[in-house]
């Protein structure tokens, strides 16, 4: 499944395809995992989806990935840090995993497998919890509070 990465300076107007999640988590975002485009600059993934209730659509902007897994496990979960608007600062995340199965001769897998969403370990947890703070995405004092 291709992303198509749009440009956040408006100046710029460039689109940057990647051809999979692979190659999205690879090769287009910074050190961060903001999604970056072709130009250097920070970009954003456009998605929509029609749900379930008539007439509804979920339509996120997806800012970059936070990972979680470990190189060369099978499951790579992840986490796109999802903003409802192009511009916007990320206030949701969206867990996910892919399958990457190419090298034994199955295939890249992307989203739920037959049992859900990814488990997490909770030292895993705490590392993402960690990667929020650093990114700005949460503040100490928001973890904080929730301890009193």
């Amino acid at each position: 499944m291709p992303f198509v990465i749009k440009c956040s300076d408006k100046n710029c107007n460039k689109e940057t395809w990647t051809a999979n999640i692979v190659d999205l988590i690879n090769d287009h975002r910074d050190d961060n995992g903001w999604f970056i485009c072709s130009c250097g600059q920070k970009g954003y993934i456009e998605k929509s989806f029609s749900l379930q209730e008539e007439g509804e659509v979920w339509e996120p902007y997806l800012q970059g990935i936070i990972t979680l897994g470990d190189d060369g496990d099978t499951y790579q979960p992840f986490v796109f840090n999802v903003s409802y608007s192009p511009l916007d600062k990320t206030d949701s995340l969206w867990f996910s995993y892919y399958k990457d199965l190419r090298k034994e001769g199955g295939r890249l897998k992307l989203g739920y497998g037959p049992g859900g969403p990814p488990v997490l370990h909770k030292d895993t947890f705490k590392e993402l919890i960690k990667k929020l703070i650093q990114l700005g995405i949460m503040k100490k004092e928001e973890i904080k509070s929730l301890l009193d």
